[in-house]
């Protein structure tokens, strides 16, 4: 029988964690038989008060293991926790990435595995993510970024889901992180290792150099030639978003601003050292002047916040 690894984070999100858990459970028992699915759990530190709520609504859950961290650990290392176990022998077919605020159609999984089962050179699958409403497609599978500007785009947003047939595949720069389904080989023998400003780290999978975004990005940078990155288009979820950072649409929070611009800037620096010297400043120039005419003064002392650590941690020695 296929067997699939699902880690998802918690971060004081707990009734989004369970519901998104009841959602892959349901899609289990849907096709019963087809596949076995255990499901790994990690809470970020959040306060006693979610991480009760997420014990009392997970613990009876055989197929569901649930630790705790001290700390909060970001998106990579805190996944890359979750790996460890989910990696551990026997491994299973499967690993997919998934994101607390996720509800996955009862199709979802079945949709992954056809996908995946025909075409063995894909080594990152994305999925359709869908706005809450269930009308609108957010994004295609995966997103386009401009190296020079760090700015990005994702395939199809705003599509009516009913067109979604008529909706081309393309070839990405990356998978949106949200919904990311992968053979466990690509984890295991299909990545470069991880790029670093500083040193090392434990765990050869997500890259620890970013805490909160651009980790699809690296990871899609380091995938072994060969490895293809595609779109599973019967794959639905919808998918909330902005649940980690503590952000809804047209409400960017501070942590938001800060993490996003540091990756940025990390990012560039690591892959792209020769096109630093624009991205760096026209970034900086078009955020500080949308964050001063919108009076967002406090995204505007993170995104100034982001640069002085990147400044930082560029003179740190590797």
């Amino acid at each position: 029988m296929t067997s699939i690894g699902v880690s998802i984070l918690n971060f004081q999100a707990a009734r989004a964690t369970i519901a998104c858990v009841q959602s892959l459970l349901a899609a289990q028992d849907w096709v019963d038989g087809r596949f076995q699915m255990q499901i790994y759990i990690a809470d970020n530190a959040s306060d006693p008060v979610d991480q009760k709520e997420l014990s009392k609504g997970l613990d009876d859950l055989q197929s569901v293991h649930l630790h705790f961290h001290d700390a909060n650990l970001g998106f990579a290392a805190g996944h890359n926790r979750n790996l460890v176990s989910i990696l551990s022998h026997p491994a299973p077919d499967y690993v997919w990435l998934l994101n607390n605020d996720c509800l996955v159609d009862a199709q979802t999984i079945p949709a992954l595995l056809d996908c995946a089962e025909s075409r063995p050179e894909v080594g990152i699958w994305g999925a359709t993510l869908l706005e809450p409403d269930g009308e609108t497609i957010q994004c295609a599978g995966g997103c386009f970024y401009s190296y020079w500007l760090s700015s990005y785009r994702q395939h199809g947003q705003g599509t009516p889901a009913k067109r979604l047939d008529r909706l081309a595949s393309a070839r990405y720069d990356y998978i949106a992180g949200a919904s990311m389904f992968m053979p466990a080989t690509t984890l295991i023998a299909g990545l470069r290792p991880p790029k670093s400003g500083a040193g090392s780290q434990a765990h050869p999978w997500l890259n620890e150099e970013f805490f909160l975004f651009f980790e699809e990005l690296d990871l899609a940078a380091r995938l072994e030639p060969g490895l293809k990155m595609a779109w599973c288009r019967q794959a639905m979820i919808r998918h909330a978003g902005g649940a980690g950072t503590d952000s809804r649409p047209g409400n960017r929070s501070p942590s938001a601003e800060y993490h996003s611009s540091l990756s940025a800037l990390k990012f560039t620096r690591l892959y792209h050292p020769g096109r630093l010297w624009l991205m760096a400043p026209a970034r900086l120039i078009a955020k500080a002047l949308v964050n001063l005419v919108a009076g967002r003064f406090d995204l505007l002392k993170a995104l100034l916040r982001a640069y002085r650590e990147f400044w930082i941690w560029s003179k740190s020695p590797d």
